[in-house]
């Protein structure tokens, strides 16, 4: 099932979960890095510019665990699936 596309605007509203109790999700710093990003990239698309971010670039993207004593990090799941709309997204506007 193809992933629905996402906008700049819906990409800054997502709030990313905590993984369950007990378990490390991906590093925030480096999410949210990312995503920052994808924001810029998505209002470049739809501005009809270049983005700075390619689709091959966002199935690529690998982040690391949150290092111990900084929290939980981001759930895995909830970000993966949002790094397959944003893959969607850019394979969609280059076609």
């Amino acid at each position: 099932m193809r992933a629905a596309p996402i906008s700049a605007d819906e990409l800054r509203a997502v709030q990313l979960c905590r993984p369950g109790w007990g378990k490390k999700g991906y590093a925030t710093v480096e999410v949210d890095a990312f995503l920052g990003r994808a924001v810029e990239a998505l209002t470049a698309l739809a501005l009809r510019r270049e983005p700075q971010l390619s689709a091959d670039e966002v199935q690529h993207v690998r982040f690391r665990t949150q290092p111990f004593g900084r929290g939980r990090g981001y759930d895995e799941d909830q970000v993966d699936a949002l790094l397959d709309r944003l893959e969607q997204t850019f394979r969609s506007s280059a076609a």
